[in-house]
């Protein structure tokens, strides 16, 4: 047998009352079925004061530190982690995660006991036939004998993205003005006392609040935060009243009936681990990808988003697959129908999946170089419009007056991406499938040649700035033809090629007129040398010509004109 002791679990917001039957094996409470009535309960229930109160202070944002701040056990961990229970009341925090992988998260909890309530089975006597009967349907496997009453509050604390270098110093500067929280709240009197430099750094972090409590509004600042927390004790009501289970034991029903039935094993603490871990691992492959989400590259470059969003969504219904079968075995396991291994070879087959921790950071780490590519064509580019699509383009190329537009076309972005179809399959199929293409942005001719084409193309638009028969444009459009980027040219409204590439101008001479001279209107100055260049186009002088003698003109001297 299992355990023939009682089990203590954290509540989680969970309606717990004293003799309501609880179905271990899926962590379900089963309030409909009773062994006796609400006064029967009421007459046999002892009452003592447990009055304790504490904070605390994380900077983790991991499960395991989340579940270990609500006392919450493996086996407890593994009905959470397979979506077995929902949480309620301050155990939400747990379903919170930063958005950020660059972003600074620093939790306060408020945690507060008020009072122990615990059923005496002893008087309550005897089982009789119909109680006997309810315990032998097999619909639960515990009740509820002993409640721990009290209520937690978390104060989630988030800065803004950062740069990845910035983080760990926010991050101490939250954690130790946060610390202070308790200081200023003396005596129930809120009395907060910054330096210039702490009440600059509070306006840089927002507030999220998970609690047991009925607030009239949550907590957005930190101000706000404080001026809650000193009202957190008077809101437990004056004997405890207002507060809720955070704590239940649980005595198996086989104590009462050898037929009830028996849970008789769980996962065990390493196969929960590796739940955790792998459950975890992906979280934070999705807040990764949020960071790629708001670059501003990710944001004008719709292709990317698609990607982005693509990614997060297949690491969603993954997450869901694999939550869907721990949920469907879990009880099955701890009922002793069949072992942990088929779920265990579930989570180590990642390893070997498009999913594996490797493969979809490789995937990650591609989008953000192909975001950095693209970044450092459109940085060498700047000033020129950008087209978000084949129609924007048409519009632009058709605009009155427009004779020539020359369009830096990224014509990559759409590609397949045999990573992403690798995902869809498995999650389709659940067969592993060959990734081994390498990407156009990994390529180091690629790169020089875009970006070459990159600076050509921003000379030619500050050449022709203010022209305007001229008109540069960017652009991201398939084109298989070419890998990376092209150029495409318009002239009056059509395309007449898509591979632009700048023509090299040879130096021009004016060979018949050797005789030619610049004067100016009174023929008293002369320039007998001349060079005249625009851009890349150079037109070279012949020899000096000679020119009559006036006191009144200047010195001979070379012009350069461009």
């Amino acid at each position: 047998m299992y355990a023939t002791s009682d089990m203590a679990v954290a509540a989680l917001g969970q309606p717990f009352t004293l003799g309501m039957l609880v179905d271990a094996r899926k962590d379900r409470l089963t309030p409909g079925f009773l062994l006796w009535d609400d006064k029967t309960i009421q007459e046999n229930t002892e009452v003592t004061p447990h009055y304790s109160s504490k904070t605390s202070i994380s900077t983790s944002d991991s499960t395991e530190s989340k579940t270990s701040h609500l006392d919450v056990d493996a086996s407890l961990k593994a009905s959470f982690l397979g979506g077995l229970i929902e949480v309620n009341g301050s155990a939400k925090y747990l379903n919170d995660q930063k958005k950020f992988i660059n972003q600074s998260r620093v939790t306060f909890q408020y945690k507060a006991t008020t009072n122990f309530k615990q059923l005496s089975l002893a008087h309550l006597g005897n089982m009789d036939p119909q109680q006997m009967s309810v315990i032998e349907k097999g619909f639960a496997t515990h009740i509820v004998t002993k409640i721990l009453y009290g209520a937690n509050a978390f104060f989630v604390f988030d800065s803004e993205k950062l740069d990845s270098s910035s983080v760990q110093k926010m991050e101490g500067s939250m954690e130790a003005v946060i610390n202070k929280i308790p200081s200023f709240t003396a005596e129930g009197k809120v009395k907060i006392k910054l330096t210039e430099e702490e009440k600059s750094l509070i306006q840089k972090f927002s507030c999220k609040f998970y609690g047991d409590f009925i607030l009239e509004s949550n907590p957005a600042t930190f101000v706000d935060a404080v001026k809650t927390f000193a009202e957190l004790p008077k809101l437990l009501g004056e004997h405890g009243e207002k507060t809720v289970p955070v704590k239940v034991w649980l005595m198996p029903l086989k104590n009462l009936s050898p037929k009830a039935p028996d849970l008789l094993t769980d996962l065990s603490v390493g196969l929960v681990r590796r739940v955790e871990e792998t459950l975890e691992d992906v979280k934070q492959m999705e807040s990764r990808c949020n960071e790629s989400l708001v670059d501003g590259v990710g944001e004008d470059f719709p292709q990317i988003q698609e990607d982005l969003h693509h990614y997060q969504k297949l690491c969603n219904y993954y997450t869901f697959n694999l939550q869907q079968t721990l949920e469907k075995k879990l009880p099955s396991i701890r009922e002793g129908k069949e072992d942990e291994s088929s779920l265990r070879q579930l989570f180590d087959s990642r390893d070997s999946s498009p999913f594996s921790h490797e493969n979809l950071l490789k995937w990650l780490e591609g989008k953000e170089r192909e975001i950095n590519v693209i970044r450092s064509c459109v940085e060498i580019m700047e000033g020129v419009k950008f087209v978000h699509n084949q129609s924007e383009l048409d519009r632009e190329v058709l605009s009155p007056g427009v004779q020539h537009t020359l369009c830096f076309v990224f014509t990559s972005l759409e590609s397949a991406d045999p990573c992403l179809d690798a995902m869809d399959q498995y999650l389709d199929s659940f067969q592993p499938r060959s990734t081994n293409d390498v990407p156009w942005y990994y390529s180091d001719e690629v790169l020089t040649r875009m970006r070459e084409k990159a600076r050509t193309f921003h000379d030619l638009a500050n050449m022709h700035k203010t022209d305007s028969n001229f008109r540069f444009l960017v652009a991201a459009i398939e084109n298989k033809k070419y890998t990376g980027e092209s150029i495409y040219y318009y002239k009056d409204g059509l395309l007449v090629t898509d591979d632009f590439s700048k023509p090299d101008f040879p130096p021009a001479q004016i060979r018949n007129g050797d005789d030619l001279i610049w004067c100016n209107e009174e023929r008293q100055s002369f320039i007998d040398s001349l060079n005249l260049t625009q851009g890349v186009m150079k037109v070279s002088h012949g020899g000096e010509q000679s020119h009559p003698e006036d006191p009144k003109s200047f010195d001979p001297f070379s012009l350069f004109m461009s």
